[in-house]
């Protein structure tokens, strides 16, 4: 018998939850959600526990996304199934933000996407030195989704806009400065800490005795700029002004937007700008669940997957192929609302 895909224990007053995937990064199954979700009501009512800690196995990654291979496999013939994997996810992403109770994430290594979802809603995210946080999803033809809009929109400047357009990576300090994670602890106490955590001791005084200041990194050297490039802008007027700029930096970030699915970074957009009019996640989880569900009936979610993870050519063929022939009323489509199917979160 295969060991389990996610671990769940209890001890000295700490729920305990394990990617347990790490030949996959620890890419979350639709039954890994399911399990969590049923462990963490369980928890919300248990008075005999005080605290919960996630972690990923293995040494590459806390979780590297949801299984999006299953998505490419059954999205075509088997589309309510995969509609009701995303339900699940974003009612976890909900449960997460919203818990009554300390949830610590311990994200080491890759935390995408999915990822994302499942450590960057909790209320005590550690980061390290290895760890690398991403939204790629523009890259497959998707959104940032698992509730990504709603941290976006609240990162300062126009820094959600560039990490939600280009998915760019962000180190431990990018993370803290950007909103997605709380605390850098060293790599050299990164386990110690996890390990005092489960002996039951007090999360916050444990976290501020490990805890340290994290190297620089790209977004407070870039911030200003980047804050230049989106203010208050539309996106045409923002692609503009990064076309303008004549730096190293500003023509990187032109290469990659022009590289990534032209309708999901126009879609990307338009939904963090949405975001920021929302005051909480779970709106935002409902814009995120309609884009899902128009992107299975979409050519560029299934072309997307297939050149970077099936065919691995990664030469995409997108549909439109530029960023000048999307519609104003192509970004809607995608956002269509869904009348009975809207996602209902309590």
């Amino acid at each position: 018998m295969s060991e389990k895909e996610v671990l769940i224990s209890s001890q000295n007053g700490v729920g305990h939850i394990v990617l347990n995937r790490p030949k996959a990064l620890n890419a979350l199954s639709h039954q890994m959600v399911l399990d969590m979700l049923e462990a963490m009501k369980v928890w919300q009512g248990d008075p005999g526990i005080h605290a919960l800690l996630i972690e990923g196995a293995g040494d590459r990654a806390f979780c590297a996304g949801g299984d999006i291979q299953a998505v490419y496999e059954n999205g075509r013939t088997d589309h309510d199934a995969v509609m009701q994997f995303w339900r699940d996810e974003y009612e976890l992403n909900a449960l997460i933000e919203n818990y009554t109770k300390p949830y610590v994430a311990m994200m080491h290594g890759f935390i995408m996407g999915g990822g994302v979802g499942v450590s960057a809603h909790g209320s005590h995210r550690i980061v390290t030195d290895n760890s690398i946080i991403s939204m790629p999803e523009t890259g497959i033809g998707f959104l940032p989704d698992v509730g990504g809009t709603y941290l976006l929109s609240r990162a300062p400047g126009g820094l959600g806009y560039f990490y939600g357009l280009t998915g760019g990576r962000m180190t431990a300090d990018d993370a803290i400065y950007c909103g997605f994670a709380d605390y850098y602890v060293p790599e050299d106490k990164f386990n110690a800490l996890k390990e005092a955590i489960l002996a039951g001791g007090d999360v916050d005084e444990l976290i501020k005795a490990h805890a340290a200041t994290p190297p620089e990194g790209d977004a407070r050297w870039h911030h200003t700029q980047i804050a230049d490039w989106f203010a208050d802008k539309s996106f045409d007027d923002a692609m503009a002004a990064i076309e303008a700029d004549e730096s190293e930096f500003a023509q990187k970030a032109l290469k990659v937007l022009k590289r990534q699915c032209p309708l999901s970074v126009k879609s990307t957009f338009h939904a963090i700008n949405e975001a920021k009019q929302m005051d909480s996640i779970e709106p935002c989880l409902g814009q995120e669940f309609r884009f899902a569900d128009a992107s299975l009936y979409d050519v560029n979610f299934y072309e997307g997957i297939r050149a970077a993870i099936i065919e691995k050519d990664r030469n995409p063929q997108w549909v439109p192929a530029t960023l000048d022939q999307v519609s104003d009323q192509m970004v809607s489509a995608m956002f269509k609302p869904l009348g009975e199917k809207e996602l209902s979160l309590k």
